[in-house]
């Protein structure tokens, strides 16, 4: 900045300097003039003088006050870029000490309006933009802005290196289908995982004999291949992956949880099937799954015994039981992060909160009731502070309300941010950005686009009709993967350009 004031100082002097040299010449020629006319000089011959000394002091003097601003300026604009590296290197600095802390914000320096803004594009990442503006006059604003994506890589390594990879981009409210997978007669999926535009995909059949687990690869988005499949026994209702392993929720009461090595996408092998501990009954089957951090957290329907499990995989071939917890309900969906993890039900609360920072000694925190007592809590999404919850379609009320989004920054206290009425039931939702996909029970609108950036004005997008119930969803570089209770049973659909 002292830089620009001694600019701005010596182009002051400047024009003192040459208005005293154009006076001087001024009444030089005037004074020369009279002579010139006493000596009989012609009037047009001392205009022309005049006319010609004029204009050359005048282009000495804009060539040199052009000069002087092109460097001020050019000064402003290198301290104001300087500046918004500045803020982009502090952004990516706060990320790897606390990604959830980043968020936007402003200052003044000086001349200078220095903004940092922050937009979540999904669980992992977030653009940086980092704005500098400024005006040159009352009539000219100027600014420099630079962008970036911050990633939370403590959370892919936790998360098992599932990202959702890049955010938004098209048209959403008309998104179109890119291709489509036939799992053949008899065949329902019931959920999918995408890792690197692979999917993977549970499902039922309606013989014990057919495989129920898929591998299809979408490199080629508008012509899927499944790749391989397996059977592992009557049925999986759940699916994560992560590094070179599929976690499955079982559909047996004694072998909930099963371990399946897909290092080999064209050959996959079941290594391990587990049995939950201390839990039986007709309930008692791999529901719901999750992994983080090594863990993998898994939920039952209503049993007698703990309905939520925490199961260490670190040693994938042998899973060693950590701890469990007794909800008394089904457990629906799970999410986990920083040692909280997040239960839809089917109890009065919808939404549980426990803390499973030590698993042989899990704890309730908090719980929330959404407003109508007869939907079930069904599906689960987290976006930094922000968690949406899905529900089961229920009874006829005035807050009769499937898809809610809830603020969880403080675990003790969720706020509701804002709801809608689905008319059906939420099974699975996913966000990127200022949208939410949900897979949903409606008989027309099975896909359903929503544009969330206004939790308290819910607004509808777009969406799909599919021949049946969607089961599943997962996002992957602005295309949508969709699990339906159907032979037809994978759907990929993206924006249109």
């Amino acid at each position: 900045m002292p830089r620009f004031k001694n600019l701005i100082k010596e182009k002051i002097l400047f024009k003192k300097q040459f208005k005293y040299l154009l006076n001087y010449y001024s009444k030089s020629v005037v004074k020369n003039n009279k002579l010139l006319l006493m000596t009989g000089q012609s009037t047009l011959e001392i205009i022309i003088a005049l006319a010609i000394l004029t204009i050359s002091i005048s282009a000495v003097i804009i060539i040199s006050f052009g000069n002087q601003s092109f460097s001020i300026d050019t000064e402003i604009n290198n301290q104001a870029l300087y500046n918004a590296k500045e803020i982009l290197e502090n952004a990516r600095a706060t990320a790897r000490q606390n990604f959830n802390s980043l968020t936007s914000a402003s200052t003044t320096d000086g001349m200078f309006l220095k903004e940092t803004l922050v937009g979540n594009l999904g669980t992992y990442e977030k653009k940086i933009t980092s704005r500098i503006s400024w005006q040159t006059s009352p009539l000219k604003n100027q600014k420099v802005e630079l962008s970036t994506i911050v990633s939370d890589y403590k959370s892919v390594i936790n998360f098992g290196g599932d990202t959702g990879g890049n955010g938004l981009s098209g048209d959403w409210r008309n998104p179109q289908t890119l291709g489509s997978i036939d799992l053949g007669p008899g065949n329902s999926a019931t959920g999918l995982d995408v890792l690197n535009k692979i999917v993977y995909l549970s499902s039922t059949a309606s013989d014990s004999k057919k495989p129920d687990f898929y591998i299809v690869d979408a490199t080629n988005g508008q012509s899927p291949v499944i790749v391989s499949s397996l059977n592992t026994g009557t049925g999986l209702n759940a699916v994560d992956v992560a590094g070179h392993y599929a976690y499955v929720g079982n559909n047996e009461d004694d072998e909930q949880l099963q371990i399946i090595d897909v290092s080999n996408i064209n050959n996959p092998l079941l290594v391990k099937s587990y049995e939950l501990l201390g839990v039986s009954g007709a309930g008692a089957v791999g529901n719901s799954i999750f992994y983080y951090g090594s863990k993998i957290y898994i939920g039952t329907k209503k049993a007698t015994g703990p309905e939520f499990h925490v199961v260490d995989v670190s040693s994938a071939t042998n899973p060693v039981e950590l701890g469990s917890f007794e909800v008394n309900a089904n457990v629906n969906d799970i999410y986990v992060r920083n040692n909280i993890a997040y239960i839809a039900t089917s109890d009065n609360q919808e939404l549980i909160l426990l803390d499973v920072s030590n698993p042989s000694n899990i704890s309730k925190i908090s719980g929330y009731d959404a407003p109508g007592d007869s939907e079930d809590g069904k599906s689960l999404y987290l976006v930094v502070n922000n968690l949406y919850l899905g529900r089961l379609i229920g009874g006829n009320h005035e807050e009769h309300h499937e898809f809610h989004i809830l603020n969880a920054g403080s675990s003790t206290a969720i706020q509701n941010l804002g709801s809608k009425d689905m008319a059906a039931d939420v099974n699975s939702v996913v966000v990127c950005d200022y949208l939410a996909f949900l897979a949903t029970s409606d008989s027309n609108k099975e896909f359903q686009v929503w544009n969330i950036s206004d939790p308290a004005n819910i607004a509808f997008w777009s969406s799909f009709n599919f021949s049946q119930v969607a089961t599943g969803i997962d996002y992957e570089d602005n295309i949508i993967y969709v699990s339906v209770r159907s032979n037809d049973a994978l759907r990929i659909i993206t924006s249109s350009p």
